[in-house]
């Protein structure tokens, strides 16, 4: 077989991506039979695609239960810089971000902090629960074909009313083995089991019963990004919207992968563009999604850096 063009590895790419989206622990095998690659090919796209930043995960996110929340805060400081380094390992705080906007700095905790007390404290833009957190699968399209197809749908819009349905809380039953296994997989789900169960000291028969929860607790996030996670800049809108499922059609089918949170009332959406026309038009889009009254009203924020490693997808 010759030498395939940078095009064909990325068909091959995301092909494979698409695998691991729809399932998450599918075998390197079975991806290989079911896209018509050898198993040593899929393995070598699949280490080139994780070294390279094109495929990140599968990542975990918890899901709000009713013993169990987790809490994003998006705020002012008079120096950023300073609260962001302070933070690091400021109790309950499992991630954070410096970021210039309307808000310098976001925030996820894992029980409500008065951030008041801190210093250089200016103000709140926006607090809530961080309920379900959705990653709309990416689609391998041109900028200018998904904008087209966003536009056409803002365009067709019509507002209407809508029914607000509560999501019922179900109760977290994990203890300190549970989240042991959390903690380790929590950045990629793929990982070799064997050994880092050895590592943490779990037992298989507890890592086999936490897997049976996890659809029931956490949602699972595998992210594609074409030109590797790093070449991307990262920005986050707040949205006040009635029409929450419209406004996150609007990104389904993006050309890498957004990630949408509830956040209280609100959607925190975050999506990632290699250039400063595409984040122009990410602009100029949820303008317009407020003159056509899909949204109420939004906030912004460029992401600077962030806490954690492994939190490439959100």
């Amino acid at each position: 077989m010759g030498k395939i063009s940078r095009g064909q590895r990325i068909n091959c790419y995301f092909k494979i991506f698409e695998q691991i989206y729809e399932n998450p622990l599918l075998s390197i095998y079975d991806v290989s039979q079911n896209i018509g690659l050898s198993r040593n090919t899929v393995a070598k796209y699949m280490n080139e695609m994780y070294q390279s930043g094109i495929l990140c995960g599968p990542q975990l996110c918890m899901k709000a239960a009713s013993n169990y929340r987790e809490y994003v805060y998006l705020l002012n400081f008079s120096d950023p810089q300073l609260c962001f380094r302070g933070l690091k390992k400021f109790p309950h705080v499992l991630y954070h971000a410096l970021t210039f906007g309307d808000f310098n700095a976001m925030i996820l905790t894992d029980r409500p902090l008065d951030f008041s007390k801190l210093v250089g404290f200016q103000n709140t833009v926006h607090w809530g629960v961080r309920n379900c957190v959705y990653t709309p699968k990416a689609e391998l399209i041109t900028w200018d074909k998904w904008l087209k197809g966003c536009h056409e749908q803002i365009a067709a819009f019509t507002p209407r009313w809508t029914q607000t349905k509560d999501r019922k809380l179900t109760s977290l039953p994990w203890g300190e083995k549970e989240w042991t296994l959390f903690h380790a997989f929590k950045s990629n789900l793929r990982q070799p089991v064997t050994p880092l169960l050895r590592k943490i000291k779990v037992r298989y028969e507890i890592y086999s019963a936490w897997m049976k929860t996890l659809q029931e607790h956490c949602t699972i996030h595998t992210g594609f990004y074409p030109h590797g996670h790093e070449a991307y800049g990262s920005h986050c809108f707040l949205v006040f919207t009635d029409y929450k499922e419209e406004v996150k059609s609007l990104f389904s089918s993006f050309p890498a992968t957004p990630t949408i949170m509830e956040v209280g009332f609100a959607l925190l959406v975050s999506v990632k563009v290699t250039s400063s026309r595409h984040a122009g038009d990410l602009f100029s889009t949820f303008y317009d999604m407020k003159v056509k009254k899909l949204i109420k009203a939004f906030s912004q924020a460029y992401v600077l850096s962030h806490s954690e490693e492994f939190q490439t997808i959100l």
